[in-house]
């Protein structure tokens, strides 16, 4: 009888807060301003990763059809042992960086 009592309560208490809050003109900007946000950064993401993914793509296909096993390639490749390690990209970029590199190793070995 107790449960039955409270459970009630509860949800005069919860249709009394949300009536509330859809009344209240402070609550309502916040609402519009956080969806604005949301939006605008789901659009900057979207922008952001397609660019990332051209770049990928472009950077696949030079590999695909450039020499593997120039002395520019052997030069660029390798370790500057004086200098400190570099910290990887970490993120969206980070993984599309590592990425593309995967995806590069993996069409120099079938070339």
């Amino acid at each position: 009888m107790h449960i039955v009592t409270l459970n009630s309560c509860f949800q005069i208490i919860q249709e009394i807060l949300i009536k509330g809050l859809a009344n209240s003109k402070t609550f309502q900007k916040i609402a519009v301003r956080t969806d604005s946000r949301i939006q605008h950064f789901k659009k900057n993401s979207n922008e952001q990763m397609n660019s990332k993914l051209d770049e990928l793509h472009k950077s696949a296909s030079q590999s695909t059809f450039s020499s593997s096993n120039t002395s520019a390639n052997i030069e660029s490749k390798k370790i500057h042992r004086n200098s400190p390690p570099k910290r990887p990209l970490t993120g969206i970029p980070g993984f599309l960086s590592a990425f593309s590199k995967e995806i590069i190793k993996d069409l120099n070995r079938k070339t």
